[in-house]
């Protein structure tokens, strides 16, 4: 291995209390903001293109059951203006489903999906009194049936948000009211049959919204519970192999280094039978702190990966930023002077740390990164224990990928 790193000097020591704390905040919160916000937004772009293609089935229906009583003008007009809609709409949806969305753009892929639903809604509530205005009562009875259609077909997707619904039903059925109330020929029954189906949805959607966001907070939970160790806090080896995997494919594409620390305790078996699994319990969550303490950056990853082994996985950072991280991490965990077993041989528990940054290209694979990081780890233990050992850097070429997979193996 190219570098070492031994004990350095202890710190103060810190007083029984705070040894004997319990991290009670190690947990993450309940449930993610985030993580709601894209099960939402997925969720509103998973029908793709069929609400478009509802409404504009809706609309070539009305036009065929208005046929006789409209000139051709009003017609083409009518189709031309929700084919536009409906064509948009269907390709913004397509675009979503093709690629990546990042976090920082999903509150305003939801509001694109809106606002296009909206711009339907007034295509649909201006364009159909333009359709039949000077029309008798049968023929406007017709277009507000097939209105109520065209409505419930956006219900599903837009009552899951709450007052987006609302606001679609006031820019489908503001103009209609108005013609029913205030037209030439005014129809009151049909008015309050609008207003009856405004209400309904209303009182629908709203059980809609209270149902699927309780869903979607139970389903994230689930996620988190599924992502993250129970005793730590930590993410647990399932999130970290997730997440080294698109670290490693993004490094891939877009250049840069991924680093990988992993270290576990000295001795924990010793530990663990002279004080008791409660206080290895306790133990395994201070230094879970410790190494959350020091890891600041949002794309960073501390893990418990099972038993005493933990690992901080550091994407764009070259093995000398990852060593000097991986030296305080030791120094801090040494600095807690959490009393040792006897056995051990040493006072205070320890970690012994291994340390791989390695560059992705098509001659290796991140888990090259973990058996490098691994090895690094196995020899700073046969070195003598409470040190941190880097592993070298392999070439790009394949070959010297095979050479190193032969060092490990």
């Amino acid at each position: 291995m190219s570098s070492t790193r031994t004990a350095g000097t202890r710190g103060p020591r810190r007083d029984a209390l705070a040894e004997a704390a319990d991290v009670a905040d190690a947990l993450p919160p309940d449930a993610s903001s985030t993580a709601q916000l894209r099960r939402q937004v997925v969720d509103l772009y998973r029908r793709g293109a069929l609400p478009p293609l509802l409404s504009l089935l809706c609309a070539c229906g009305l036009a065929g059951l208005l046929w006789p009583d409209l000139s051709v003008p009003k017609v083409v007009a009518w189709l031309g203006v929700h084919g536009a809609v409906s064509v948009g709409r269907g390709w913004l949806a397509r675009r979503f489903t093709r690629q990546r969305v990042a976090e920082t753009r999903l509150a305003q892929w939801r509001t694109y999906y809106v606002n296009s639903a909206l711009v339907a809604g007034l295509a649909w509530g201006i364009g159909s009194v333009l359709l039949v205005a000077g029309s008798g009562p049968k023929q406007q009875l017709l277009t507000w049936l097939v209105l109520v259609a065209a409505v419930l077909v956006e219900f599903a997707p837009l009552a899951r948000l709450g007052r987006a619904f609302g606001w679609l039903l006031i820019a489908t059925l503001t103009a209609p009211l108005a013609l029913s109330l205030l037209g030439p020929q005014a129809a009151p029954a049909a008015a309050g049959g609008l207003l009856l189906l405004a209400f309904s949805s209303a009182l629908a959607g709203a059980e809609l919204y209270r149902t699927y966001t309780d869903g979607i907070l139970l389903q994230v939970e689930f996620a988190r519970l599924a992502r993250f160790d129970q005793l730590t806090g930590l993410a647990n080896r399932r999130h970290f192999d997730e997440t080294l995997a698109g670290e490693w494919q993004r490094a891939l594409r877009q250049g840069g280094e991924v680093a990988l620390i992993i270290f576990d305790v000295d001795h924990f078996k010793r530990y663990n039978d002279h004080f008791g699994h409660p206080a290895g319990d306790t133990c395994l969550r201070r230094l879970a702190a410790a190494a959350r303490d020091l890891v600041h950056r949002p794309s960073d990853l501390v893990v418990r990966m099972g038993g005493e082994e933990f690992a901080v996985l550091l994407p764009q950072t070259p093995a000398s930023g990852a060593t000097a991280i991986a030296d305080m991490l030791r120094l801090a965990i040494e600095n807690l002077r959490l009393p040792h077993a006897s056995a051990a041989g040493q006072p205070f528990v320890t970690i012994s740390v291994g340390v791989a940054s390695l560059r992705p290209d098509s001659g290796l694979h991140f888990d090259d990164l973990v058996k490098a990081a691994d090895a690094a780890l196995y020899q700073a233990k046969a070195a003598g224990r409470n040190r941190v050992m880097t592993a070298p850097e392999p070439e790009r070429a394949s070959a010297a990928a095979q050479r190193l997979r032969g060092v490990m193996s």
